[in-house]
């Protein structure tokens, strides 16, 4: 594995990277998923802004300690270490089913020893999301609520209770140490959200206001 790069991670570094995970040219938006010690949830990313849930006024960028951005194409992930500082790969899907990690805050836009593009072994896995009720509070946004308090906000501009729970879609990747004679998974990316009883990718409504 190649040495780690520190970034200096703010709005403006994940918005540059849009176009990593998605067609910027026809789809100009994407999900984000951060994790920060005030702020759990969903944001969509356009090539200039963020936009985040009507109730969130700013993030604290040096302290998330995690974030996705993620596409049809691949997703970066940052992560926090145990040094505070954050660290990112891509992982890129081909049409072809092959795939590449990409290592540091390049991307594509670098060398590096850790483009693989081989055929890729996967499991699809689904992860339900709280809320059972919709409740439309600011246009675009939706709020899913559970009886027992919970919520979450989405940027979608329609959805049904029949459609809940809704899920996120992982794809895991299975590698073959031939060290150890094991097969495991290596890594994991966020592929997008998708209703109950659906497989169609649900998309992040063009970009809502952020007043």
């Amino acid at each position: 594995m190649p040495n780690k790069t520190d970034i200096e991670l703010n709005e403006s570094w994940v918005c540059e990277h849009l176009s990593d995970v998605t067609d910027i040219e026809t789809k100009k938006s994407a999900w984000v998923l951060v994790q920060e010690p005030g702020f759990i949830g969903f944001g969509v990313v356009s090539p200039s802004k963020i936009c985040w849930p009507p109730y969130l006024k700013k993030l604290d960028w040096e302290r998330v300690s995690d974030l996705r951005l993620f596409g049809k194409n691949g997703e970066w992930h940052v992560w926090r270490d145990w040094d505070g500082k954050h660290q990112c790969r891509l992982l890129e899907f081909s049409e072809k089913g092959k795939w590449n990690i990409w290592l540091g805050p390049e991307g594509k836009r670098q060398s590096c020893p850790e483009k693989n593009g081989e055929k890729i072994n996967t499991l699809i896995e689904y992860h339900a999301l709280w809320g059972t009720d919709v409740k439309i509070k600011k246009s675009p946004w939706i709020k899913l609520v559970e009886d027992r308090g919970t919520e979450i906000w989405l940027p979608l501009k329609e959805l049904k209770d029949s459609d809940t729970p809704l899920r996120l879609k992982l794809k895991q990747i299975v590698d073959y140490d031939s060290d150890y004679h094991l097969a495991g998974i290596v890594d994991a990316a966020l592929i997008g959200l998708v209703r109950n009883s659906d497989e169609e990718l649900l998309l992040p409504t063009g970009l809502p206001s952020c007043s």
